[in-house]
């Protein structure tokens, strides 16, 4: 039950310029890819030809591997508030991936409705069909993160996705409160993971999560680690740190610790 891990780093973590991320990720010698946030680090609308070759021309000089994008919405996408310009938002963060070649887009959609008869449902269900058709069309994944959401609920939407390809990233620190431990969540739907994101997390008092170092939080990660292996996982594993004062010192220290529980298999 061996697996050969793969890292990356989401450059957002470092809160630099991308650049300078750039440069700091190449100098962690484990990391060989990385995650560009389409929203805050780069924009479709801004990414010339000249701008897309010295991008790429800086990751051959560091021999790093741009493995997808995320995008973050600041609401559920079933919301009325400024919806079609969320989902042409989205739209233009696929264009960039598809100008980039990469494959997968990491989007947070809101929580999945329970019932399929809800509007709600019913509109997440038309705006997700239309950006995975549109995915289709260019070439890029639209590849969701669910939250705490029963194991059900995820199926039961995923399986209404029927217009073009639909994956997950699997992102533990958003599943820490949910009822199921996160080695079975995985079994479940390790089908549909194609990305994985390393974060760590303890629940709060309001029932929500808490972001934390990884490893310090409510994940058990020797565990998670060899049921990604046991689901023969080929992805990234994508290092992530979005709160705290030493984001930077938190992530080598996260790289560590996850090479030691690898060392174990």
């Amino acid at each position: 039950m061996f697996m050969r891990p793969r890292f990356a780093l989401a450059t957002r973590s470092l809160n630099q310029p991308l650049r300078a991320a750039l440069k700091t990720a190449a100098n962690m010698q484990a990391v060989k890819g990385i995650r560009i946030d389409a929203r805050q680090e780069l924009r479709a609308s801004e990414m010339s030809q000249t701008g897309k070759r010295q991008l790429l021309h800086l990751l051959r000089e560091y021999d790093l591997q741009l493995t997808s994008l995320s995008f973050s919405a600041r609401r559920a996408y079933y919301d009325p508030v400024e919806m079609d310009h969320r989902v042409s938002a989205t739209r233009e963060a696929m264009d960039l991936a598809a100008l980039l070649q990469v494959q997968h887009l990491c989007v947070r959609i809101g929580t999945l409705p329970e019932s399929p008869e809800s509007q709600q449902f019913q509109v997440l269900r038309e705006i997700v069909n239309d950006l995975a058709r549109y995915g289709n069309h260019i070439g890029v994944t639209l590849t969701i993160i669910p939250g705490a959401e029963e194991v059900s609920v995820i199926e039961q939407f995923l399986g209404q996705i029927k217009a073009g390809p639909i994956a997950l990233d699997f992102d533990p620190a958003r599943m820490v409160a949910s009822a199921d431990e996160l080695p079975s969540r995985l079994r479940a739907l390790h089908s549909h993971v194609v990305e994985f994101t390393a974060r760590d997390a303890v629940r709060d008092f309001s029932g929500g999560t808490e972001e934390t170092q990884l490893g310090r939080g409510e994940v058990i990660w020797d565990e998670l680690i060899a049921t990604l292996a046991e689901a023969d996982y080929q992805g990234w594993i994508t290092l992530l740190r979005t709160e705290g004062e030493s984001r930077r010192q938190d992530v080598e220290n996260s790289l560590r610790y996850l090479q030691r529980i690898f060392g174990e298999f």
